[in-house]
């Protein structure tokens, strides 16, 4: 007769249980380092084909673990966006960039990786734009609300103030992923700080 715990277990399917164990592999060693067959094996899998069965080739696994990692997180970002218009007004830009910033790095699931794979992915020159694939509504709307809370610099500036921002951000929440509780914000809360600050810094005379 089948234990409780076995009742209770929560069952996952073999893609989603390739997914994670292909996050947490690619976070840990980097993308080019792990083999799809190493993915396959780690994840309990006998057939050395499994992965190529399910995802097709890495870089269809590697944006299948940024879908899987997103809808949570785009959801969360859909209700901050919507608290605040509720209120009958626009997000200011610090709630825009605590939408930006507050999903993922409050983001507790238990067996999430995704902050350390997304600063690989950062780190290679190839595949870091695979991080703007995401195509959701609330962070299409973060992103407008920044850059238009930004209208009085140059657009190429406020793109390079944008690519900072995702850098900084990614790097710092991977450097406190896993460790994170609901009582330790302080980061966080630091992290918001720092980035409004880079984005409202002055322009130097140089450069105006």
């Amino acid at each position: 007769m089948p234990s409780s715990n076995t009742k209770n277990a929560v069952r996952i399917s073999t893609s989603e249980r390739i997914i994670v164990t292909a996050e947490r592999l690619f976070s840990e060693r980097g993308v080019d380092a792990v083999s799809l067959r190493e993915v396959g094996a780690e994840a309990g899998q006998r057939n050395s084909g499994v992965v190529q069965y399910h995802f097709g080739d890495k870089e269809h696994l590697l944006t299948a673990i940024l879908e899987f990692r997103m809808q949570r997180i785009n959801e969360h970002r859909r209700r901050m966006l919507d608290a605040v218009e509720l209120q009958g007004r626009e997000p200011d830009l610090r709630e825009y960039v605590e939408a930006f910033i507050l999903p993922l790095a409050t983001d507790n699931t238990p067996d999430s990786h995704y902050a350390r794979f997304c600063a690989q992915l950062l780190a290679d020159p190839r595949r870091r734009r695979g991080l703007g694939r995401d195509s959701a509504s609330s962070l299409r709307e973060t992103w407008a609300g920044i850059r238009a809370s930004l209208d009085s610099l140059p657009a190429d500036m406020i793109e390079d103030r944008l690519s900072m921002l995702i850098n900084m951000s990614i790097r710092t929440i991977a450097d406190h992923e896993g460790a994170f509780s609901d009582a330790d914000t302080a980061w966080v809360i630091n992290l918001i700080d720092a980035a409004i600050g880079l984005l409202t810094a002055p322009v130097s005379v140089a450069r105006a």
